[in-house]
């Protein structure tokens, strides 16, 4: 007879697996199989270049201003959640919505691959993509919580979501290059269309499951009243951006955005707009606001260095490997630290890191007698840890200041703050390149370029003394 140990004692490498990866249940499989499609949607960054570039010719200004509609619905998130947790389709408030997302990504890759020849079109299929991505994201953050059976397994959920999204990402940056080189870059989107299809795959586990009624009219932080704002506030949100761009309304991207930081101040108002929540909601906007260089790097290091997609798609491997590495070995330490001291050493590291490609313009990797495929390669991997420690700190101090049992709804409203500032780092971008005129004839501005955004780069370090003070009122 099998002694009580014996029996409880799992097989090492089940111990092994269960401390790395913890439980698991079938019923996450719709969850984390939608985190790791949208991850793994990288495989078409390195075929988006040549598309924007060979293809539809788009300039680098051209590119960062399609950049800032892309992110608008991103940072209307709370919208859509509103809409599955209010609006049943059918009965259905998960499912459904899943369906509709799948369908829009699967459209708006299928239009990329097939017929887009044009800016507008293109800017119309990538939103279908992204749309269909987020309202993906809505539900599978929405099942998180439904799944869950404690705490504890939302905690494990979330975990394994962070995961999937990552190793959607790491299993195929090396493979998008390769094939962007070997099939070209619209047979590569043609290939993406596998990933909404296997979202629609898991639909049968989520008819399974025992079908949640929708809430009571007033439950929650937004009941039925604001919660009809927020879709209709939303909807006509929508609709202004369509008719200022399709109308070709002067100044439309900064009409869309001043609205859009006004309908956020608005929500943000309704959930009580603390001093915490202010200066969270200012040091957020100034640090993910500053422009980039824009795609000009990109197409320079094409056209100059000869960088090809084979060698871009080995550069995002190794992004996205260190990247993952960087984020599982400092994690500890930055949780621990002020959040202004870590904001801090990140954007001075990210400034000193992104020298060397101001360098590559102009020529140091001669001068050091070392090919510029080798120079990219170091410096990729050096960096890339900055590209996920990032959102660390951010979202420390979206968490310090939510107001106590509005938790979950402040981080919504936070999450299209941070999204509506990336739409204004490319609003920003765009600036740029139009000002100094980057275009794949002419990349003469580019090195003057890239100093100017690096400068401007370092201007929320003055938020910094201001958080660091604040840090302190509050651990007295």
């Amino acid at each position: 007879m099998s002694s009580p140990a014996t029996i409880a004692t799992p097989a090492p490498r089940e111990g092994f697996l269960l401390r790395v990866f913890g439980g698991f249940r079938v019923a996450y499989l719709p969850i984390l199989v939608t985190y790791f499609a949208y991850g793994a949607n990288a495989i078409t960054g390195v075929a988006t270049v040549f598309l924007q570039k060979d293809i539809l010719h788009l300039t680098p200004a051209e590119v960062a201003g399609i950049g800032f509609w892309l992110g608008l619905p991103w940072s209307m998130k709370m919208v859509a959640g509103v809409a599955s947790d209010r609006l049943p389709i059918f009965g259905s408030r998960r499912s459904a919505y899943l369906l509709l997302g799948a369908a829009s990504s699967l459209a708006g890759y299928a239009l990329i691959a097939t017929i887009v020849d044009t800016k507008g079109m293109y800017l119309l299929a990538m939103l279908l993509v992204t749309i269909g991505f987020m309202v993906q994201d809505v539900v599978a953050d929405a099942l998180s919580v439904e799944v869950a059976r404690n705490d504890e397994e939302l905690g494990q959920i979330q975990a394994l979501g962070r995961m999937a999204i990552l190793a959607g990402g790491i299993s195929v940056a090396y493979v998008g290059g390769v094939l962007a080189g070997a099939i070209g870059a619209r047979a590569v989107f043609l290939v993406a269309l596998a990933l909404p299809v296997l979202v629609l795959l898991t639909l049968p586990i989520l008819w399974r499951m025992p079908r949640r009624e929708a809430p009571p009219a007033e439950a929650g932080p937004l009941g039925h009243g604001r919660a009809a704002m927020v879709l209709g506030v939303g909807l006509g949100y929508a609709a202004l951006g369509i008719a200022l761009n399709l109308n070709g309304v002067p100044y439309a991207a900064e009409i869309v955005l001043v609205v859009s930081l006004a309908l956020i101040g608005v929500l943000l108002k309704m959930m009580g707009i603390t001093r915490a929540v202010i200066i969270a909601a200012g040091v957020i906007f100034l640090f993910r606001a500053v422009p980039g260089v824009g795609q000009g790097y990109s197409y320079w290091a094409i056209d100059a260095l000869g960088f090809d997609q084979q060698f871009l798609g080995i550069l995002a491997q190794v992004s996205a490997v260190v990247g993952l590495i960087g984020l599982l070995v400092f994690r500890k330490a930055i949780i621990s630290r002020p959040v202004s001291f870590t904001l801090f050493w990140v954007l001075i590291a990210g400034t000193l890191l992104f020298l060397p490609n101001i360098g590559l313009f102009y020529g140091i990797h001669e001068w050091l007698g070392v090919s510029a495929r080798t120079f990219a390669f170091i410096d990729t991997t050096i960096s890339a840890p900055l590209s996920q420690l990032t959102m660390v700190p951010m979202l420390i101090l979206i968490a310090r200041s939510a107001p106590r049992g509005a938790e979950a709804t402040m981080f919504a409203i936070m999450a299209s703050w941070m999204n509506l500032a990336l739409s204004a780092s490319e609003l920003f971008t765009r600036y740029l390149n139009d000002a100094f005129q980057v275009t794949q004839a002419d990349y003469s501005n580019l090195g003057v370029l890239m100093i100017t955004a690096t400068l401007i780069g370092l201007i929320p370090l003055l938020a910094i003394p201001l958080l660091r003070r604040h840090e302190r009122d509050i651990h007295g």
